[in-house]
């Protein structure tokens, strides 16, 4: 048996797969569980959320144990026949889901080859397997990878379906993996599975749900009705983003630390600590004397559910009083009382809850969804916990190396507001996630900064109402309603979110983490400036990850050994700078109805910090920086939470050597970097900048408004009637095109580099203009056509006061040639140089100005443009200086390379059928060619990349007639 196509990508046939056959007893249909049926509807309502449902976990095998594949397929089978829900699959029969256990069959496992001890091929495994949804229908609810170094299976990865199995049941599972491949079976029986759970249900314990429903009901009586929803300096409600669900993350050993203080002082689970510091952070700052908690109960209270291989996680719902006001030590009291009473009644047919709740008038899926849902997601490790020895002052400390940031956001969720905790290697992480049509991203921070801040406070003092420590950082104004995590006793059966995107906290591997503080600007709003919005366009169509990269700008800085830089004085100068540039400082978020920039006054930016192990190996910290930039410009900006500037600090003994910068292009363009990167050279020396920043996104935004329009329908004109009756390059294939679709090729030439600064000093041109006249002659010169379209990238800095704005402001124009009279080269260089000029003065306006007039032409926008060729010089070297001695034409002859041009690169989907891109290179030019492969062969791409190079090496010391074709020549004697 082989995974399904639509749930495993169909190029994975083509990797290494086993097989794990297995048998065992029960099979045949039975209901679903209760768990299982809040799931399916779930699933039915939002579609298949596989972040929370898909359990991945991974089992490392010891070198010595020497495990070969074929005994680690067994081990496989073994479990699985032994477990009956891990051969369960759900099936609607009869218009009703049921859940059918098979009595023997085939699981795959796929075997990925790793290196060491084959931790990083087991990661990158278990994202592959877990970042796709289960076909619940036709696939088995377990997938298996066997991560193999020197032919020993050294890392099982097993991702869960959430059907079946809770995240206690997965560790059950895991177990007993570990004991048969180490033992070869084991003589216990298993515990009840799925099949066996749901029996019990429909049939003994109505009687226990009905109790529950019940419970449900009195205490949602105990409630103030209506219950009044907390307020927001935002409006409650808005357009959201996309996704809607945000989540932030705040990873810190102080909240781990100062919770098994505060739970060894008053005789509590770590849990139920949590719980009451949540409870005291969200219902604080209102008057209302009781509020719901919602923990998710694991449901194994029962002797029998032990070791049930199920999912039996489920919600319980209690009420907390807040009468008197008690301090925080009553109300880790009340709140521990509270939510166990939730749990005893957390076991319950969901349909028969729903119905209970409709009857009175009560629509569950929107009643419950403004409170506040907490799930402690933490397994219990056993034993008793010991408490921490340390000082108030040391884990005040501590604070200071807690790290947040932001994480993946959900499509979907069944709360406005969600918290949960989960274990990390530097003490605990707790996310919390807010849809962001109810609530403010703004809000998140301070939350879960305050709570770190209350708990340090309480472990050593007593806090009294309204439990905000004098010392916390500032709480949310929101008063937000209390859903409650477990205590200890009820870990939850949910697994923790997996973080999609990694983060700058999480990119910085093996490094610390510190913040660069700003404060003193504006808190303002505006709408995107038009570059912004041309660059918006382009982050909605690349979907693939390599495109993504286009639009991350990485820059290093280094830092002489003799300035003394440390990292403090690095970190002042990160913050000085983004206090001054306030579009470093801006996010992008729907305001009114529009997407809009908003510009912090006040904030921290992290920084990561990478010290070089051993100097020898790094002295000046270049080696590191260069993966540091790769790392940090590998994953797309979040503008809705992120600031678009990424930091990371390398140091060699102590002082800083490499600043790395990564922009989003969203903000800054090339030129903006180059005037950031001067400025933060300032800032490390001097501390400080006399002359004022140039103008920041806003204030272009807000010319843009007033004095732009003019320019912009002038420009918008001018694209109108050059494109009018102009060629198209590549109208029509020419084949069926390659697989991927789109590639790149690259020529690095030193050859193109000296030969395009002679050609441009010769004929008075820059050689900017001479590539696009070059790329021009290359791709018309076989050709009859009269005219030719280059679209060229423009910087729009020609306005005034517009040379030193640190913003987006690059882009594209038309160069149209006119080709009539079949032009030498020397004369079609002194063409394309004005129609290039032409081309730049019309390259600022309105995007959607744009759009609009090409629509009604009955073009379609998205693709108009997509047959011409798109030449981006990117190149920020000066021009040459026309007094300049370049190498004789021997010289130049032999620097170039028969066969040079090499693929780089392979994309699935691009905006261009032909782009050509100019790079810097040492010594050198790099000329860089996507091409479509359906309208562009790759022999054709290749040789239009050659072809230039040849004309330009001709052109430098011969003239050039149509149709451009240069004869080869030798390279003069001598």
């Amino acid at each position: 048996m082989r995974f399904v196509d639509v749930v495993v990508p169909a190029e994975w046939a083509s990797e290494t797969l086993v097989h794990a056959e297995f048998s065992g007893d029960g099979a045949g249909l039975s209901p679903l569980t209760w768990a299982q049926r809040v799931m399916w509807r779930s699933i039915a309502r939002n579609g298949a959320n596989h972040v929370f449902l898909n359990l991945r976990r991974t089992v490392p095998v010891s070198a010595r144990a020497g495990a070969e594949v074929p005994a680690v397929a067994r081990a496989v089978g073994a479990l699985v026949g032994r477990h009956g829900s891990l051969r369960t699959r759900v099936r609607v029969v009869g218009g009703e889901p049921r859940q059918e256990t098979a009595a023997a069959g085939v699981l795959p496992l796929l075997v990925c080859v790793g290196a060491q001890d084959g931790a990083e091929a087991a990661r990158d495994t278990a994202g592959r397997l877990g970042d796709v949804a289960f076909d619940h229908a036709a696939e088995w609810p377990l997938r298996v990878a066997l991560v193999t170094v020197a032919d020993r299976v050294r890392q099982v990865v097993v991702v869960f379906s959430h059907s079946t199995v809770d995240a206690h049941a997965a560790e059950t599972v895991l177990r007993e993996l570990r004991l048969i491949m180490l033992r070869g079976g084991l003589p216990t029986p298993a515990g009840p599975q799925s099949v066996d759970v749901a029996r019990w249900q429909h049939d003994a314990d109505r009687g226990r749900s009905a109790r529950s429903i019940g419970h449900w009901l009195r205490e949602w009586d105990r409630l103030p009705t209506p219950l009044p929803l907390p307020t927001s300096p935002l409006p409650a409600a808005g357009p959201g983003l996309t996704p809607p669900w945000r989540r932030g993350v705040l990873v810190s050993s102080a909240v781990d630390t100062a919770t098994r203080l505060i739970a060894a002082r008053h005789r509590v689970s770590g849990s139920a600590v949590l719980l009451a510091g949540v409870a005291a952070m969200a219902t604080g700052r209102h008057e209302r004397d009781r509020c719901g908690l919602f923990p998710m109960a694991h449901n194994r209270f029962r002797t029998e559910y032990a070791n049930a291989v199920a999912n039996l996680g489920q919600i319980g719902f209690g009420v907390l009083d807040l009468s008197g006001r008690p301090h925080f030590g009553e109300l880790l009291s009340r709140v521990w009382s509270a939510s166990l009473d939730g749990l005893r009644h957390a076991y319950y047919d969901p349909v028969a809850l729903r119905h209970a709740f409709e009857e009175r008038g009560v629509d569950p899926a929107s009643a419950f969804a403004p409170h506040y849902y907490f799930n402690d997601v933490r397994l219990p490790v056993g034993g008793v916990d010991r408490v921490p020895a340390v000082t108030q002052d040391e884990l005040r400390a501590a604070t200071g190396r807690s790290t947040f940031s932001w994480t993946a956001g959900l499509d979907q969720a069944s709360w406005h507001l969600l918290t949960h905790v989960v274990d990390e290697p530097a003490g605990v992480g707790v996310t919390l996630t807010v849809d962001t049509r109810h609530r403010t991203l703004d809000d998140v921070e301070p939350f879960l900064r305050g709570l770190e801040e209350l708990l340090v406070e309480a472990a050593f003092h007593e806090v009294p109402w309204p439990w905000s420590p004098a010392t916390a950082t500032a709480a949310p104004t929101a008063a937000l309603p209390v859903v409650a995590p477990p205590p200890a006793t009820a870990a939850p059966a949910t697994a923790p979110p997996v973080a999609a995107a990694p983060t700058t906290a999480r990119l910085v591997v093996g490094g610390g983490l510190t913040y660069a503080e700003f404060h003193g600007g504006r808190d303002a709003t505006a709408p995107l400036t038009w570059g912004q919005r041309a660059m918006w366009r382009t982050v909605a169509e690349f979907v693939a990850p390599a495109a993504y990269r286009v639009l991350t700008l990485p820059r290093t800085l280094a830092v002489s050994v003799r300035a003394g830089v440390d990292v403090p004085r690095a970190v002042r100068a990160v913050g000085a700078l983004v206090a001054r540039h306030e579009s470093l400082r801006t996010r992008v978020r729907p305001h009114d109805g529009e997407l809009c920039q908003q510009a912090s006054a006040a904030g921290r930016l992290p920084v990561g910090v990478h010290a070089v192990p051993r100097a020898v190996d790094d002295p000046d910290g270049a080696a590191a920086a260069a993966e540091l930039a790769a790392q940090l410009s590998g994953s797309p900006f979040d503008h809705a939470v992120e600031y678009p500037l990424r930091v990371a600090l390398v140091t060699v003994d102590d002082r800083v050597r490499q600043i790395v910068l990564v922009f989003s292009h969203c903000a800054v363009d090339f030129h903006a970097a180059t005037t950031v990167l001067r400025d933060l050279r300032v800032l490390l020396l001097r501390g400080s900048l006399d002359s004022p920043p140039g103008l920041q996104s806003l204030d272009l935004a807000a010319r843009e408004r007033t004095t732009g329009l003019r320019r912009s329908q002038r420009a918008v004109a001018y694209w109108v009637r050059q494109f009018t009756g102009l060629p198209m390059n590549l109208a029509d294939p020419v084949g069926s095109g390659s697989t991927p679709r789109y590639r790149q090729g690259s020529l690095v030439s030193p050859a193109a580099h000296h030969a395009g600064r002679l050609v441009a000093a010769r004929h008075g041109v820059s050689t900017s203009t001479v590539l696009v006249a070059a790329t021009a002659a290359v791709l018309t010169g076989d050709g009859g056509q009269d005219a030719c379209g280059i679209v060229v990238m423009a910087n729009n800095r020609f306005p005034p006061g517009y040379d030193h704005a640190v913003a987006t402001l690059n882009q594209i124009g038309l160069c149209r040639l006119d080709l009539a009279d079949r032009p030498d080269f020397a004369e079609l260089l002194s063409r394309a140089g004005r129609a290039s000029l032409d081309a730049y003065r019309h390259a600022y306006y309105d995007p959607a100005e744009f759009e609009r007039a090409f629509t009604d032409l009955g073009h379609d926008h998205r693709s108009v443009l997509a047959p011409l060729c798109y030449l981006n010089d990117t190149r920020l070297a000066s021009e040459v200086d026309p007094g300049a001695v370049g190498p004789d034409e021997a010289a130049l002859r032999g620097m170039v390379t028969p066969g040079a041009v090499r693929w780089v690169g392979e994309l699935d989907r691009f905006a261009w059928r032909c782009r050509v891109q100019v790079r810097d290179a040492p010594g050198a030019v790099e000329l860089v060619v996507t091409a479509d492969t359906r309208y562009l062969p790759a022999e054709r791409a290749e040789r239009l990349l050659s072809g230039v190079e040849a004309l330009l090496v001709e052109a430098a010391f011969h003239e050039v007639p149509w149709p451009w074709s240069p004869t080869v020549r030798a390279a003069p004697a001598g």
